[in-house]
């Protein structure tokens, strides 16, 4: 069967999204990865050029009699992020090819006032104003990371959402704004980053942090790339430990790094800080082995369980997990051999978090947005180009 016929959104966004994972294709190979015909990639490339998201450097050919034009992003062009984390508002500037113009963490304690977050937003939007006024032009595209984002009210912290995006709007006229919840702006990161392969089949993304979260992950040229999904509230124990959403026995409430500090007898700040060298830090007796194996095995069911509901050709699994011999890290697929219908058959990459570096996740997922789009303002799209084949 021939591949569906795609529009000019996500012809541009196959494009850019190869871009994006390369650092850069010969146009030959370009066409041939976005299956394109010839004429269909040059119309696009010169569109591109237009717009000042693509150029084209001479380079080397890669055999004699071989293409010389290289298609890269265009490094000058900029996006602009807003992340929240567990007690501070990173905010930053950073080109498409990832040099950063200006950053900077301010801080909101857990537990702020809507005050107290709204007065951080502005001095926040005050930074990126400066830094874009140095670099002479508004951002592409500003993405703002909100944990809890999705839900009414937003149990975890209050920001209003359409606030914050009028805010924006004001001090950034015409920019689109694109607001995620943060496990969308963590997988952007992870799957549909700079340098990260193009995802072709669905995975599912799980963050075990300070908060548990998940998301599906699909091609950048779907409708709807990453979707979040509040995985880490699936309850598993109604009378269990209480969770920070409000109700009890959460994924969340076993399997953060808020339980795994308490468990292990450290600070949850010096366990996230040691990154992937956390264990280092734990005399790990038999019942700390015990809790940690019990926390992963509950991480498995809840996977299996979701992919009862929605299958997924690849699992993820991002945070501390990764940081454990692979001996313990077994008991998420025991678990969820225990759930999943048929068995886990599913492969488990098991990868390390990018923890301190707020705003990179904002960052990425402005990318993102603006790769996803093509480009183009979001009513903007027109009939499909020709595919090769």
């Amino acid at each position: 069967m021939s591949e569906a016929p795609r529009s000019r959104r996500q012809t541009r966004a196959a494009i850019l999204g190869r871009l994006l994972a390369s650092d850069g294709l010969f146009r030959p190979r370009l066409a041939a990865e976005c299956r394109l015909t010839e004429a269909s990639i040059s119309r696009i490339l010169a569109e591109l050029r237009q717009d000042n998201l693509v150029e084209e450097v001479r380079r080397p050919a890669p055999y004699p009699g071989g293409p010389s034009a290289m298609v890269t992003l265009r490094k000058d062009q900029r996006v602009a992020g807003l992340e929240f984390a567990n007690d501070r508002l990173g905010v930053g500037l950073a080109t498409l090819g990832g040099e950063v113009d200006g950053s900077a963490r301010l801080a909101l304690p857990a537990g702020s006032a809507p005050e107290a977050v709204e007065a951080a937003i502005a001095e926040a939007i005050e930074e990126l104003r400066g830094w874009c006024a140095r670099a002479g032009a508004p951002p592409r595209q500003i993405a703002v990371s909100i944990p809890g984002h999705g839900a009414s009210p937003n149990p975890i912290l209050p920001v209003d959402p359409a606030r914050l995006e009028a805010a924006l709007g004001a001090a950034f006229p015409g920019v689109p704004v694109a607001i995620a919840n943060s496990v969308a702006a963590l997988a952007a990161v992870h799957l549909h980053g700079r340098g990260a392969a193009p995802v072709e089949d669905r995975h599912l993304f799980v963050y075990l942090g300070h908060g548990v979260g998940g998301a599906w992950v699909d091609a950048v040229t779907a409708p709807d790339p990453i979707q979040p999904i509040e995985i880490g509230h699936v309850v598993l124990d109604p009378a269990g430990d209480p969770c920070r959403c409000g109700h009890r026995g959460c994924l969340e409430a076993s399997a953060s790094t808020v339980t795994l500090a308490l468990l292990c007898g450290v600070e949850e700040a010096a366990l996230v800080t040691a990154g992937a060298e956390w264990p280092a830090l734990v005399r790990m007796t038999p019942r700390r082995e015990a809790a940690i194996r019990l926390a992963l095995f509950r991480t498995g069911l809840v996977i299996g369980n979701a992919l009862n509901l929605m299958p997924a050709a690849r699992v993820v699994l991002c945070g501390w997990p990764a940081a454990l011999p692979e001996a313990m890290r077994a008991a998420v697929t025991e678990g969820m051999d225990r759930s999943l219908f048929g068995g886990a058959r599913q492969p488990i990459r098991f990868i390390a978090p990018a923890h301190g570096r707020e705003p990179a996740a904002a960052l990425a997922y402005a990318v993102h947005a603006l790769v996803r789009q093509g480009g183009l303002a979001p009513q903007d799209d027109t009939p499909p180009a020709k595919l090769a084949g």
